[in-house]
């Protein structure tokens, strides 16, 4: 399967940090597997725990997923508002939105930790539906967040002419609870910070075999050399699906990217504000810090791990994809002028049946801890569960496992 296709944008830069790969057996208290942004967020949490962490990464450090990533930091999820309390519930929804928004506050927080600012911004966002059929839908869903102490305002058809270039029948704006970042500088000065705290890192180095013995893991990589730990926590994105039973596994789609060169003027768009509209497989909008536009859409469900979507075998179905979103971002935004293409690429990403991610321990793996952020929001999905996880490993039992834990089909169902 391919898993990312294209010029990647983020890592055109280069690597800025490399690690040694695992050439012996070795002991560790904690052994993360993955290191994408969902590792080096566990990282980071659990390098000040004073356990003796090991992170090992099968590639090159955020080389897949992560560097694929649009990198939108919203507090609103894949399910609106309405639909996630009709699931949960108003109050767990309420939640789960409120924890995403303090997400977006707290990477702020640890970005003055780091040694670079990886491109972060906080930014307003804009939820819209250009269909009249759409706007009762949207007003409700206004009333619910505000009526729960979000910051929003509703941006009606007359409003938006003097904001946005392109049409629109009803709007949310969202005053907080939003960002953008570097999710390659991001996952990189993460490790770094940690391993300056003193865990081990190895790249290309594969994990081809997991075993329980009492109460140790027993890890064997590719190379055949053996990790001996205590608890293992997997955060491998795409690759943790293997060791999901059928009831847990997630829909995959592949995505698609464009990214501009640098814009002299954002006209026609209010604040550089990140936009998203209201379709199930939406189109989404940010900016970045060297002033380009960064647009994703046109998913596609890939069927089978060997189907053609999943194998890209075809790369004029991409190029097709491509000049659609080019089309539409053309169409929106006719008042910036400068508008070409220097980057396209496209990558595969899981969604949930309720668009949450899966964290903590799964039934028949003792010592076992997942961290997988499927969903749109996988960078805010992956700061709760690396805390989550670290609550638990130091013996906590967080309550927020109910929202997130693979047992909350059995909440799902009492709603």
């Amino acid at each position: 399967m391919k898993l990312i296709s294209g010029e990647l944008f983020w890592s055109k830069d280069g690597i800025p940090f490399k690690y040694e790969y695992l050439d012996r057996n070795v002991k560790s208290d904690v052994v993360i597997i993955g290191g994408g942004v969902s590792g080096a967020l566990c990282a980071y949490y659990l390098s000040s725990s004073g356990h003796d962490v090991l992170l090992i990464e099968g590639n090159i450090i955020g080389y897949f997923s992560t560097r694929a990533s649009t990198s939108i930091l919203q507090y609103e999820v894949d399910t609106n508002l309405i639909g996630l309390s009709n699931v949960l519930g108003e109050e767990n929804a309420v939640k789960v939105f409120k924890m995403c928004s303090n997400a977006v506050y707290e990477i702020g927080q640890i970005i003055k930790e780091l040694d670079n600012d990886c491109e972060f911004n906080f930014r307003k966002s804009l939820l819209y539906t250009d269909k009249n059929k759409d706007i009762k839908l949207l007003t409700k869903e206004y009333e619910l967040r505000k009526n729960n102490g979000f910051k929003v305002e509703l941006v009606d058809k007359q409003r938006a002419k003097d904001m946005f270039s392109f049409p629109m029948e009803l709007g949310i704006l969202s005053d907080e609870g939003s960002g953008e970042i570097n999710p390659y500088l991001f996952t990189h000065y993460l490790i770094r910070k940690a391993f300056n705290r003193g865990i081990k890192v190895y790249e290309n180095t594969y994990i081809s075999k997991i075993e329980f013995k009492g109460n140790e893991v027993i890890l064997t990589t590719s190379n055949g050399f053996t990790i001996t730990t205590k608890k293992v926590i997997i955060s491998a994105g795409y690759e943790g699906r293997k060791y999901l039973p059928k009831p847990y596994r997630v829909k995959l789609t592949r995505s698609f990217t464009l990214v501009t060169k640098p814009i002299k003027e954002f006209n026609g768009w209010f604040e550089r504000c990140i936009i998203r509209d209201t379709e199930d497989y939406y189109t989404y909008f940010r900016t970045t810090k060297d002033n380009r536009i960064m647009m994703g859409g046109e998913d596609i469900e890939i069927g089978g791990e060997h189907s053609k979507m999943a194998d890209l075998k075809d790369e004029r179905v991409a190029e097709e994809k491509y000049k659609k979103l080019f089309s539409k971002l053309k169409n929106m935004f006719p008042e910036i002028k400068d508008i070409e293409i220097e980057y396209k690429f496209n990558g595969i990403f899981g969604i949930t049946g309720d668009g949450l991610p899966y964290i903590g321990e799964l039934p028949g793996m003792p010592n076992c801890y997942f961290c997988l952020g499927y969903g749109s929001n996988g960078i805010l999905y992956s700061l709760i569960g690396a805390k989550l996880i670290r609550d638990l490993i130091s013996g906590k039992e967080p309550k927020e496992l109910e929202l997130f834990g693979f047992k909350r089909k059995k909440i799902v169902s009492n709603h």
